[in-house]
């Protein structure tokens, strides 16, 4: 499945977390993740770039196992930070939640995983109710001061993806899953079978 997090302090700038600059990024932080010692690791990061557009950054393998929830989670689900700012500006949350929306799709789309599916797409705080992620609140502490939270995002995936398929909705609203779509369990097994060819 898909893990959504967001970083939990007020720096929405991908350089305070990523390094080298590779001339969009900007100087990195000296106390960015892309060094021994941090004990955390996801697959991407959204934030703004040094010219203040939002950007996407993968930093592991889609198909690599993370660090990124603090307990089972890590051998289930790809993951991604949204760098978080005051929690107050909508434009920026609105272009950072369409970007978890459309990376979120891709990665659904590339395992042929259903968003909708229990379990499937959840939030760190999800996964600790769930059992296999740390105590964290992220990201409903945020999205929730917008009026979403993970349901809504659960089906803005989807609708992505129907987008996607050329605007057929079928099977997002009447319990059937779209063809090509798979369960969290299907997706591992098929993953488990690439890692082993």
């Amino acid at each position: 499945g898909v893990m959504v997090h967001s970083t939990g302090a007020n720096n929405p700038w991908l350089r305070r977390y990523l390094a080298p600059d590779d001339g969009r990024l900007g100087e990195p932080s000296s106390r960015h993740w892309n060094q021994g010692g941090v004990g955390a690791c996801v697959h991407a990061m959204i934030g703004k770039a040094a010219d203040g557009s939002i950007a996407v950054y993968q930093t592991l393998p889609w198909t690599m196992r993370g660090w990124h929830c603090g307990r089972s989670g890590n051998d289930t689900h790809i993951s991604f930070e949204i760098c978080e700012d005051s929690l107050t500006d909508k434009g920026y949350f609105q272009a950072t939640y369409q970007a978890a929306v459309e990376l979120t799709a891709y990665l659904c789309k590339l395992y042929r995983l259903d968003p909708q599916a229990d379990g499937v797409v959840l939030c760190h705080s999800e996964g600790y109710a769930r059992g296999i992620a740390s105590n964290h609140a992220d990201v409903l502490h945020w999205w929730g001061k917008f009026g979403v939270d993970m349901d809504d995002f659960r089906a803005d995936v989807a609708l992505e993806m129907a987008r996607a398929q050329g605007g057929k909705a079928a099977g997002l609203t009447d319990g059937t899953r779209p063809q090509g779509w798979c369960t969290r369990q299907e997706a591992a097994l098929m993953l488990l079978a690439q890692r082993s060819n």
